[in-house]
């Protein structure tokens, strides 16, 4: 059963990837169902899960008395707010929840962190230099500025890195100790990143 995850940088045309590559594996292509998954497992509506997301995000510490239900089958968590440990233990079991499925390609939230010590998984890094990324941008969205695409990448890139650090306790987040395979994206065509990384995941085996 294969385990991909997927670490891409904005503009890496990194998601029509993971998606070629789930399709090629016959694997399901997983980005904001982990936020479903914690929910089912907290037993909480998803958009709890959303919003205790981005307040985390904007400010350490408590936050709404709706999420204190979290967790609320742990005697130990009843009563207490969701804090930053606690919603990072969630996403934790709810990757390592969804790659014990198998058949899975897991895009972005840490995955790569989480299943690090994962037998069998393949962790992919996908990116390309700003300025490719930026005009890609400016192409898909239909911007007159190119200054404006080099913006929305610096702030994407920007977010990612504070992602990382609240959650993952400084992780750096491009560093190739994380990954079995990086690929640049500006260089290599997407076919042959997909057919790369469907290989890697169907040959590679630890030493």
């Amino acid at each position: 059963m294969s385990v991909v995850t997927i670490s891409r940088e904005l503009g890496s045309r990194g998601t029509r990837i993971a998606e070629a590559v789930g399709h090629e594996l016959n694997a399901t292509c997983i980005d904001k169902e982990v936020l479903a998954e914690m929910a089912r497992q907290a037993g909480v509506e998803v958009e709890v899960i959303v919003e205790a997301e981005e307040k985390l995000m904007s400010r350490a510490g408590m936050v709404s008395q709706e999420m204190r239900s979290l967790f609320s089958a742990d005697p130990n968590r009843r009563n207490r707010p969701m804090d930053q440990a606690t919603y990072v233990e969630g996403m934790a079991s709810a990757i390592l929840a969804l790659a014990e499925k198998g058949d899975v390609v897991l895009i972005g939230r840490g995955s790569q962190l989480i299943l690090e010590d994962h037998p069998t998984a393949l962790h992919v890094h996908l990116y390309a230099a700003p300025e490719i990324r930026a005009r890609r941008v400016q192409r898909r969205r239909g911007m007159a500025e190119a200054k404006t695409a080099e913006r929305i990448i610096g702030l994407a890139d920007e977010q990612r890195r504070n992602w990382y650090q609240r959650f993952y306790t400084s992780a750096d987040w491009k560093n190739s100790r994380h990954y079995h395979l990086m690929l640049d994206t500006g260089r290599i065509p997407e076919a042959t990143a997909v057919a790369l990384i469907v290989h890697a995941a169907r040959t590679a085996r630890p030493d």
